[in-house]
């Protein structure tokens, strides 16, 4: 099911600029059709400057940041502060994309959908990623039962789009296929196969199953889907949505 085609996403570099320049050289000299998803900071004061460098990369379409923010645990928090969802300049920074074409990825923990909500909502003309199936951090029944409420509302924004991938950040390292599953349906339902696609969060995945594994549990969770609702999840949403050259 996977087309050859590929993401390249940033690895929290401490040279985003750099580090985008050095991927856009591999991609140049790749066989493989590859998108690069660039490290953005929407408080950087020369924010529009960075831009400026990524739209001159042709294969950077889209921007990434990591605003995860876990109240219980310090060792979980990406973000500088927990409140940039709700911050005016934040979001002032956020609405300096549309002068760009980027796809937005906006990493969030699921109990800051809401806030996160809000924020899509603001900007029905740029269009968002949502990553981790909204990185559920309670995987309990009544855990579920909220991550699912609050994904419904953030389903009916028509200008966000969903990626599963990252399992083992979510589940641990020994997740199972049979409980995995279930969310994994579950957010597809809200989306709908047009707006969901599957990733693997190599090299990372390799410290679980790694690809293969993973590639057939995700065949196995949607094996009574059409071909056409598993080429749209497996390589059709990724390549439409991030514009794969």
């Amino acid at each position: 099911m996977p087309s050859g085609r590929h993401r390249l996403d940033e690895y929290i570099s401490d040279d985003p600029i750099k580090e985008v320049r050095w991927g856009q050289h591999l991609a140049e000299s790749s066989p493989v059709p590859q998108a690069m998803v660039a490290r953005v900071d929407f408080l950087d004061p020369h924010l529009e400057e960075r831009l400026d460098i990524y739209h001159s990369l042709p294969n950077v379409t889209a921007v990434r940041e990591h605003l995860g923010w876990d109240v219980t645990n310090p060792k979980r928090r990406f973000a500088t502060r927990p409140d940039l969802l709700t911050d005016p300049f934040w979001q002032r920074g956020l609405g300096a994309l549309r002068r760009y074409n980027f796809k937005c990825g906006l990493e969030i923990f699921s109990p800051q959908i809401p806030d996160l909500l809000k924020v899509v909502r603001l900007y029905p003309d740029l269009g968002f990623t949502i990553a981790l199936l909204g990185w559920p951090l309670d995987l309990s029944t009544a855990g579920y039962e909220t991550w699912l409420q609050d994904l419904k509302e953030l389903s009916q924004c028509e200008n966000v789009c969903a990626a599963i991938s990252a399992i083992e950040c979510i589940f641990g390292l020994d997740w199972r296929a049979d409980f995995v599953g279930p969310w994994i349906l579950s957010l597809i339902e809200m989306f709908g196969p047009k707006r969901c696609m599957f990733g693997s969060h190599l090299p990372i995945s390799k410290l679980s199953f790694g690809f293969d594994r993973l590639y057939d549990a995700y065949q196995h969770i949607v094996g009574e889907f059409s071909q056409d609702e598993k080429d749209h999840l497996f390589r059709k949403v990724a390549a439409d949505w991030f514009a794969i050259p």
